[in-house]
């Protein structure tokens, strides 16, 4: 059996982490909804990133980095 994936929109989002919240460890909350309403992804070349000794990375490198320091 394999996974479907399906667009839901974000008001169905909160209203499931709304329920969610309701559990002793919520597995979502309405707070991580908004969260990711919000594009928070940058890219190379931002001004300021430099100014804040941030070097930026894909993804990939992200991981293996995070692979190794375990």
């Amino acid at each position: 059996m394999s996974l479907r994936l399906l667009p839901m929109p974000f008001a169905v989002w909160k209203v499931v982490a709304a329920l969610a919240e309701v559990l002793p460890s919520a597995p979502l909350t309405r707070n991580q909804v908004d969260l990711m309403r919000e594009d928070n992804v940058t890219w190379a070349g931002v001004p300021g990133l430099g100014e804040l000794s941030i070097k930026p990375m894909d993804i990939d490198q992200s991981i293996r980095m995070i692979g190794r320091a375990k």
